[in-house]
């Protein structure tokens, strides 16, 4: 066998004497394959996955001021985070939430029916809040849903927002 690695201390001597090998070869370009991290999803074939990411992509290059009233930059991190949470919690029939920049950086996601609102505030990856709107009869009832978890979450947008 010729391999490098079953070389005498004579050849290694030999071998790593010339200066310029090394730096021959510190610069030569390495091609590696990217993996596949993980099989492919179905989310960006979802009639919600489009329209969503194009309204990210929207708010991206909103910078400080953008309103002129003083308002933070969207943070591209909440842009991240917010999509991460959607590909959990939308069903693949989900109604795409409407997106909207709120002043401290962050943004409000919002979902409406005839019966039901939902909003989901994002200020900052893993700072989330989220209210359901429901009218009963004429009386507006608002509960609070947890977000430590999206399971309850997952729940009413599937529940309400379907198309």
């Amino acid at each position: 066998m010729s391999a490098t690695a079953l070389r005498t201390a004579e050849e290694w001597f030999h071998f790593g004497s010339n200066s310029n090998e090394l730096a021959r070869s510190s610069v030569k370009p390495v091609f590696v394959a990217r993996p596949q991290l993980s099989s492919p999803t179905v989310v960006h074939r979802t009639k919600w996955a489009k329209q969503t990411i194009d309204r990210l992509v929207a708010l991206a290059p909103l910078q400080q001021n953008w309103d002129q009233r003083g308002s933070a930059a969207v943070r591209e991190d909440v842009l991240t985070f917010a999509w991460n949470v959607l590909a959990q919690i939308m069903p693949a029939d989900g109604k795409p939430p409407v997106i909207v920049p709120i002043g401290n950086g962050g943004i409000q996601l919002e979902w409406s029916s005839d019966t039901v609102d939902l909003e989901m505030e994002i200020t900052r990856p893993f700072e989330m809040s989220a209210l359901l709107f429901e009218n009963r009869d004429g009386d507006e009832i608002e509960t609070v849903i947890p977000t430590e978890t999206w399971d309850r979450l997952s729940g009413v947008v599937r529940e309400h927002f379907r198309n």
